[in-house]
């Protein structure tokens, strides 16, 4: 299961991360709207160049980390 949003008077939003297998990470924003339906958006951090400096890229790498520890960086339904 991803991580489930704190705030949900604003709507069912879950967080992810993934890891490419071109070693870049991709955060994820999955949101349930009020049909069930799931509509994702990523955003991609590229760990070689890139526009993200390095504290950055470094802060996603714990946070993917981090969510893999607690088992959270799964799609919603899994």
């Amino acid at each position: 299961m991803a991580l489930l949003t704190d705030d949900p008077d604003f709507g069912t939003d879950y967080l992810k991360t993934h890891l490419g297998g071109n070693g870049d990470y991709y955060i994820t924003i999955v949101h349930e709207d009020e049909y069930g339906i799931k509509h994702s958006h990523d955003v991609r951090i590229a760990m070689s160049g890139g526009n993200a400096p390095t504290a950055v890229k470094l802060a996603v790498s714990k946070l993917y980390k981090a969510l893999e520890e607690e088992n959270l960086n799964k799609y919603p339904q899994d």
